[in-house]
């Protein structure tokens, strides 16, 4: 009797331990709902960035006004920075916008295209790639985010992605319409 209470004592302990480690249920990923803009106003004073006193490519982009180059399937930008190179693969995506501290933000609305494989994150640092993080933002392929960032008193603002190998290659990634705003 003392055996068969041990064995079923020794099962029970057996089976509290495989559900503890298996952890909870896990439900489906989902993706997230678009980011809304982190400030709105009602009236803006824009400045489009549109310069090479306004932007400068790190790694990996350009600055455009091509309208086939700038096309998504939601809209069809006027300017923007896009990949430098067709199809883009394992590779940094890396630029500076330079508000000089004239600006309280920066909006863009960022779009990868659907054959990436994997969603990318987008990060906006203070000066350079060792500056404070003002904001990440992740991108599900196909998807396109709209961002606000607080650039109050910056001179120079670092946007940075990387390809990595789980991402395969992009044909697209761009930033529709970058500006820099104060407002009213």
């Amino acid at each position: 009797m003392k055996r068969i209470v041990s064995l079923a004592v020794f099962a029970l302990l057996l089976c509290f331990g495989a559900c503890e480690t298996m952890g909870p249920a896990r439900r489906p990923a989902q993706q997230p709902a678009p980011q809304q803009p982190a400030f709105t106003c009602e009236k803006r004073n824009v400045v489009p960035v549109r310069t090479k006193a306004q932007y400068s490519d790190d790694y990996g982009t350009m600055m455009t006004s091509d309208a086939a180059a700038l096309a998504t399937p939601a809209k069809n930008y006027r300017w923007g920075i896009k990949n430098s190179k067709t199809p883009l693969s394992m590779a940094y995506y890396t630029f500076y916008v330079r508000p000089e501290g004239r600006y309280r933000f920066f909006g863009t609305s960022i779009y990868i295209d659907r054959g990436i494989k994997a969603p990318l994150t987008f990060v906006f640092r203070n000066n350079d790639r060792n500056g404070e993080v003002l904001k990440s933002v992740t991108v599900y392929p196909g998807q396109t985010v709209d961002v606000d960032v607080e650039v109050t008193g910056l001179s120079r603002v670092l946007v940075r992605s990387e390809l990595r190998i789980n991402h395969d290659k992009a044909e697209k990634i761009i930033m529709g319409e970058p500006e820099f705003y104060n407002c009213r």
